[in-house]
């Protein structure tokens, strides 16, 4: 009977399910990696062109899992291989952007497409000597935003937690047909998208923030999750509140006014967002530019911009406690120079989060809290060995070969 090799290992990881960018960490802080949350139904067949390439940058993969029913998912593109694809694009702007995260099939094909990058690419070594099947138990770190977290976590963990799910990768670089078995449990539940960056800042930050009273909010692409901690870092449940401020809609209206130009510029808003984070406003092709991006990304920041700020004003005014308002997240970098603009005339104790960490700031704290409650399983606190296993090479109908 032919034999193959399958090796079983334990991974930890934290991932922020963001409605822009999926962002995790494994095993350590340093092991990070980021890709756009946009899925993709493929049409026809694709050929690689080269069998060389950065994984994460073709993430084509094909999904069996309890928490997934719908047929449309099994197979899909995530992430930069789905943007500008010519099947069913599925970014979270729109009809996507008024579902529950919670609740979007989205939210659990880039969570284990994730989780299985993740567990390959730790294994990378053994899968370049030939294995192709990795079964890993996962342990996990993620979060919702304050406004689901009461209603869905339940449901949102009975999902991860339902079973085996398994993620083939089918023309990934270097992971080609590999397969990854993922269990998942969560030593820390459920979190809270906004709290979890909290405690990376206090961690990291040359200011701490453990002796003040003050109030963060974390700009999504489609949520804005307020929240206030007295001295101490003790979180205020009364007057923390999420809101919905659709970042991914304003952003997808000046993708389209620029595409109505007569050509697509601009494929995706993932693909905008890094240009804003970056102050790349003018769109080139041929070497010349053939749009100036500059004013319609004023109209529309700064509209979104006063938005921003006041929600954030309007939770702020009833917490007489909070003596400054920290700002976080990916959006949070797209919107800086509007919102310092919008303050130069109020004068208000407000705070950015450094560029290089706000973007992964709950990632990272997901991941503190995760690294601490593992602290108390020994048996989870540092991966296992990998161990290697004979498994019966399967046909393509899926019966052992004899």
């Amino acid at each position: 009977m032919a034999k193959s090799e399958a090796v079983s290992t334990t991974i930890a990881l934290s991932v922020d399910n963001g409605s822009s960018h999926i962002k995790g960490i494994y095993d350590t802080l340093e092991n990070a990696f980021i890709f756009p949350n946009v899925v993709s139904q493929p049409v026809g067949e694709r050929f690689l062109l080269t069998e060389q390439g950065n994984p994460l940058d073709f993430l084509d993969v094909r999904i069996t899992s309890p928490a997934i029913t719908s047929e449309q998912y099994r197979h899909v593109y995530v992430g930069n291989l789905a943007i500008g694809d010519e099947g069913v694009v599925h970014e979270i702007v729109g009809d996507k952007a008024a579902q529950k995260k919670a609740q979007r099939p989205e939210t659990m094909v880039t969570l284990l497409t994730g989780a299985a990058y993740a567990v390959a690419h730790k294994h990378e070594a053994d899968i370049r000597a030939g294995v192709k099947r990795i079964k890993a138990h996962v342990y996990l770190g993620t979060g919702l935003p304050i406004s689901e977290i009461a209603k869905f976590r339940a449901e949102f963990a009975a999902k991860i937690t339902s079973g085996v799910h398994s993620v083939t990768f089918v023309t990934t670089p270097v992971y080609k047909g590999v397969t990854v078995e993922l269990e998942f449990s969560l030593p820390v539940d459920i979190g809270i998208d906004d709290v979890s960056g909290v405690y990376d800042i206090e961690a990291t930050s040359n200011s701490p923030l453990s002796h003040k009273g003050f109030g963060i909010a974390d700009v999504g692409g489609v949520d804005m999750d307020i929240a206030f901690f007295r001295p101490g870092l003790e979180l205020d449940q009364r007057h923390s509140v999420g809101t919905k401020i659709h970042l991914n809609d304003a952003l997808e209206s000046i993708r389209n006014e620029v595409n109505a130009e007569g050509e697509e510029l601009i494929a995706s808003t993932a693909e905008l967002t890094d240009m804003l984070v970056h102050k790349e406003y003018e769109i080139y092709a041929e070497g010349k530019v053939v749009f100036d991006m500059t004013n319609l990304v004023n109209r529309h920041m700064r509209i979104l911009a006063e938005k921003v700020l006041k929600s954030a004003r309007n939770a702020w005014k009833h917490v007489r406690y909070a003596n400054e308002f920290w700002f976080i997240g990916g959006g949070a970098i797209v919107l800086q120079p509007w919102i310092e603009k919008l303050n130069a005339e109020l004068g208000l104790p407000i705070r950015f989060d450094a560029a290089e960490y706000s973007q992964f700031r709950n990632a990272r704290g997901t991941f503190l809290l995760l690294s601490h409650a593992l602290e108390t399983l020994p048996q989870a606190a540092a991966a296992a060995e990998p161990e290697v296993e004979p498994v019966a090479a399967e046909t393509k109908d899926g019966k052992d070969a004899d």
